[in-house]
């Protein structure tokens, strides 16, 4: 049983495995931890949070070297995040692709949330652990994961590292700065409160005309099933459905949400805080989500978009949306065109 049912979608073990090849016998390995070797060529298979983290512990002891998270990076495939890559290679831009990281982030680990904020000209992408982790990721889940947001972001805007402003971790300082200055190329704090990418505002919102909308979906409803299947009995999933249902008829307060789900407010509100989010996080993720989607559907009037996200009018919409994305509908929509 994984700790608090948190856990690590079985093929991320994969590049672990390729990393560690020439230091040991992998099989082996994986026998001594608990992990089953047959399953972690499965997508469907999860590994629980803690044996995870004493893969990553034993990782570092046996190569010796307190990056192997960078390492292990330079080991992954398309395939070892299920949908995930197809999706962000399909990006119309870096927010698109960061915007689904987000909302995606449970298909390969449940400990962690992403975060994403404008302030000025900066779009800072942070993860936070959710509230009941007994312990703290494992510095190397979370090097490997950042430098695999940045590794992916470059296959779809080569010049990345001209716009990279800074980079802030909560490990110590490693022994050896090379393997994450050769990384990332941009200033690097260590000992941070959270971990941090700082981007210049306007390369996230570049257009990349590699983007691919039809394929994007296909792979986002790879995922949005594969979520449905992992979240049976996760609140944030059910919550998420009932909204969606929710949105067009516009009776979207907490009380009704938690009288559909059959449980109380303050049962909601309690669940969704043993989960790290609460039921506004999602409702602004949800409704700021389906706002992009729509708005790059040309031919639906921001009328009609308003009223089907749930919004009394137009004012009320176009302030939220100016407060997720620092730019109105319009602006938004336009951004796009051009």
């Amino acid at each position: 049983m994984a700790e608090n049912g948190h856990t690590t979608i079985a093929t991320w073990v994969l590049p672990i495995v390729e990393a560690l090849k020439s230091y040991c016998s992998t099989q082996e390995l994986l026998q001594y931890i608990g992990i089953d070797y047959k399953s972690i060529r499965d997508t469907n298979q999860r590994i629980p949070l803690e044996k995870m983290t004493r893969l990553w512990s034993l990782a570092e002891t046996i190569s010796g070297n307190d990056c192997i998270g960078l390492e292990v990076t330079k080991h992954v495939s398309h395939t070892n995040l299920h949908a995930l890559s197809y999706a962000h290679l399909a990006s119309s831009s870096i927010r698109e692709s960061l915007e689904r990281s987000a909302r995606f982030s449970d298909v390969i680990s449940t400990a962690a949330r992403i975060h994403i904020r404008d302030e000025q000209q900066q779009v800072i992408v942070s993860w936070h652990n959710v509230d009941d982790l007994p312990r703290e990721p494992s510095i190397h889940a979370m090097d490997a994961f950042i430098a695999l947001l940045i590794k992916s972001s470059r296959t779809i805007s080569p010049d990345i590292h001209k716009h990279l402003i800074s980079i802030n971790l909560t490990r110590d300082k490693p022994n050896n700065m090379q393997y994450h200055q050769l990384t990332y190329n941009c200033p690097i704090n260590f000992c941070a409160n959270f971990c941090e990418i700082r981007f210049e505002r306007d390369f996230v919102e570049r257009h990349i005309s590699t983007g691919n909308t039809e394929l994007a979906s296909i792979n986002e409803q790879a995922l949005s099933d594969y979520l449905a299947r992992l979240r049976k009995t996760d609140m944030i999933g059910h919550v998420n459905k009932v909204l969606m249902d929710l949105m067009p008829i516009g009776e979207l307060s907490q009380d009704n949400v938690a009288n559909i789900l059959g449980i109380s407010s303050r049962s909601l509100h309690r669940k969704l805080k043993e989960q790290g989010t609460s039921y506004q996080m999602i409702l602004d993720e949800t409704r700021k989500y389906q706002a992009i989607q729509y708005l790059k559907e040309q031919e639906l009037p921001i009328t009609t978009i308003t009223y089907r996200l749930g919004f009394y009018d137009i004012s009320s919409f176009s302030r939220s949306f100016k407060k997720w994305t620092g730019k109105s509908p319009r602006e938004y929509r336009k951004y796009n065109q051009q």
